[in-house]
């Protein structure tokens, strides 16, 4: 199994148990999953909750099957 198949299973191995599912959740909440990351005026606090954004993606991205 190339190492990027090994990494994505063990994605999988911690976010799918009880507590994975847990922490997901609270993350969704503060990573700006299903909110908007933009910060009227501010570009650079735009940037930083985009940049929170990107690593619940991240996570999302590697859960995916065939990916």
């Amino acid at each position: 199994m190339q190492e990027a198949a090994k990494m994505r299973v063990m994605y999988n191995d911690l976010f799918t148990t009880e507590s994975g599912k847990k922490v997901l959740a609270d993350l969704e909440v503060r990573c700006n999953w299903r909110t908007s990351s933009y910060v009227v005026g501010d570009a650079n606090a735009t940037a930083f909750e985009e940049g929170k954004r990107a690593v619940l993606l991240h996570i999302f991205n590697m859960m995916k099957e065939g990916n």
